[in-house]
């Protein structure tokens, strides 16, 4: 049996398109936090951003991401501040192996101001919010991996076989 494989990392980095693609390779049920935590509240990211804040938004990720220990057959990918709570960090790896995928900044960041989804850009200054962001992050992502990919310059078909290759290096299949 494959293990379920759980992607992290900073916004734009292609989780959710990675994933999709991730799903296809292994059977796997295609799972994405942010799509989960918004059937759980019943409105957009934005909304609940700007009704209880980042921390309503990270106590209601926490919840889905304890629901999803134990279930079998997926591929998670995690909404980028996922990892900042330890206990979900727990969570990530009782879920599956854990995937950082990682890219160039400059295209984290064009990826991420593509659309206007993103509560944590809308500010004065986007990119130095999102540099702020990425450097207060990147070492819990570090920390927080069995493995990172750095899918620059490689297209998402190419990242999902090499994080497939890797994960099943970290634990063998049937584990």
């Amino acid at each position: 049996m494959l293990p379920n494989i759980v992607l992290i990392g900073f916004m734009g980095c292609g989780k959710s398109s990675v994933g999709r693609r991730l799903a296809g390779l292994t059977g796997h049920r295609f799972l994405d936090t942010d799509d989960l935590v918004t059937q759980a509240e019943g409105c957009s990211i934005p909304e609940i951003f700007a009704l209880g804040g980042e921390e309503a938004f990270r106590a209601v990720e926490s919840t889905v991401l304890d629901g999803l220990v134990g279930i079998a057959g997926v591929v998670l990918a995690t909404g980028g501040g996922a990892i900042l709570r330890e206990s979900n960090r727990e969570a990530l790896h009782r879920i599956g192996v854990v995937a950082w995928l990682d890219a160039d900044p400059d295209i984290l960041f064009e990826r991420a101001t593509r659309s206007n989804r993103r509560p944590l850009l809308q500010t004065a200054d986007p990119r130095k919010s999102f540099d702020e962001l990425l450097a207060d992050r990147r070492a819990i992502y570090e920390a927080s991996a069995d493995f990172r990919l750095d899918s620059t310059g490689i297209d998402h078909d190419a990242a999902a076989k090499r994080i497939l290759e890797q994960a099943m290096k970290c634990r063998p299949a049937g584990n």
